[in-house]
């Protein structure tokens, strides 16, 4: 069975979490971040779910240190929580989160999620790990891009949406694709995200993507488009 990492203060919803996902998960519950910590430290997880208003460290906090740790960065994180401003949502992602539930929840809801965003994560079978486009390698099993510039690799230290989108764009190169295509593609039908959200994750792929950041290219009133440069590495110049 699956295991389960619930970082919730309030008794009556690590109860909830608990009989919801009790059929699929073992669910480890831990009250703070750094009781979290803790258990992160001693114990690998297939899921993690955080409530923002935690005591100490909030949620946002606390996902934004796990995405930097190589060994979460395709675990998927899920918010459960009572704060409703949009703002705080557009954070939650910002951060790394997978998904924002919002909470009071019925069970059956944050069942079809989490087993929406595994589905989705699992995405369809490849016959190749690696896809190459101009100088970029993306691993696909292990959702990491590998930019090869000037005789060196250097991996770009993405978040597993913004691998996703950089992702779609590359596989649709030269193609318009707009923000509601991106919003399904990468989070979902049934996710409320705002199209602004898309504009923050691409800005802050360009920051990663460093002197290939021009790859992805806006399309005013559109949405965006991947342009490899003509003359750019691809995937014949390495043997692929």
């Amino acid at each position: 069975m699956r295991q389960a990492l619930l970082i919730e203060d309030s008794p009556e919803y690590q109860l909830l979490v608990r009989v919801a996902l009790a059929d699929r998960f073992n669910v480890f519950v831990t009250a703070n971040a750094d009781e979290a910590t803790k258990a992160l430290s001693e114990n690998d997880f297939d899921l993690i779910l955080i409530d923002v208003g935690l005591p100490g460290k909030d949620g946002l906090a606390l996902c934004q240190e796990l995405r930097r740790d190589p060994k979460l960065v395709s675990t998927p994180i899920l918010f459960v929580t009572g704060r409703r401003d949009p703002q705080d949502l557009v954070q939650g992602f910002e951060v790394g989160a997978d998904d924002y539930i919002y909470k009071p929840f019925h069970p059956e809801e944050l069942k079809v999620r989490i087993e929406a965003r595994f589905k989705r994560a699992q995405g369809p079978a490849v016959h190749k790990d690696h896809f190459w486009k101009a100088d970029l390698r993306f691993a696909i099993g292990k959702q990491r891009v590998t930019q090869t510039s000037g005789g060196r690799d250097r991996e770009l230290d993405l978040t597993p949406n913004e691998f996703r989108i950089l992702y779609h764009l590359a596989k649709n190169e030269g193609r318009t694709v707009t923000r509601s295509e991106i919003l399904r593609e990468v989070w979902g039908e049934n996710l409320h995200v705002v199209e602004r959200t898309v504009d923050k994750h691409i800005c802050s792929l360009r920051r990663k993507l460093g002197s290939a950041a021009h790859y992805v290219a806006s399309v005013p009133g559109s949405g965006y488009q991947f342009r490899a440069p003509v003359g750019a590495l691809s995937a014949a110049a390495f043997g692929a």
